[in-house]
């Protein structure tokens, strides 16, 4: 099975040309969805402090937009419970070899990084999406003696 398809904005010339990446970023912000993503109505207040604060520090890849708003609900909401399992466990010792709570930590844990690959926050992700940003702002020389 081939490997899904990340942003055009994380692409590099290697993979390929120019005009295709071009193409492709404009493709993509034609589907994006006018502005940032809205935290789902269902989200409890920690959650939401959860949601807030990845849209705020994903804002400035913009990669995100109003589409990636469930997906991001799912991402806090497993976070969030990953969390209180922790907390449950640490507070009684007796529940770290509990089998139900056991194997709901499993689920979520399997949900939160199926979401942290579809928002790419791996830090393969991030280093990728670092390479490419940092590609697009270095200035080809020969295109600025043809510019002028």
């Amino acid at each position: 099975m081939g490997r899904p398809s990340k942003s055009a904005k994380v692409l590099t010339e290697s993979s390929q040309t120019k005009a295709e990446i071009a193409a492709r970023i404009e493709a993509e912000d034609k589907l994006r969805g006018g502005g940032l993503p809205k935290a789902p109505s269902y989200l409890s207040k920690e959650q939401q402090e959860i949601f807030d604060k990845t849209v705020d520090m994903l804002k400035e890849s913009g990669t995100l937009s109003r589409l990636d708003s469930e997906v991001l609900g799912i991402y806090a909401v497993a976070l969030d419970r990953i969390a209180e399992i922790e907390k449950r466990q640490n507070d009684e010792p007796d529940l770290l070899f509990d089998s139900k709570l056991l194997a709901a930590k499993e689920k979520y844990t399997k949900e939160f990084f199926r979401c942290c690959n579809e928002l790419c926050l791996s830090p393969q992700s991030r280093a990728k999406m670092a390479i490419a940003a940092a590609a697009n702002k270095t200035v080809d020389p020969l295109l600025e003696v043809l510019k002028e």
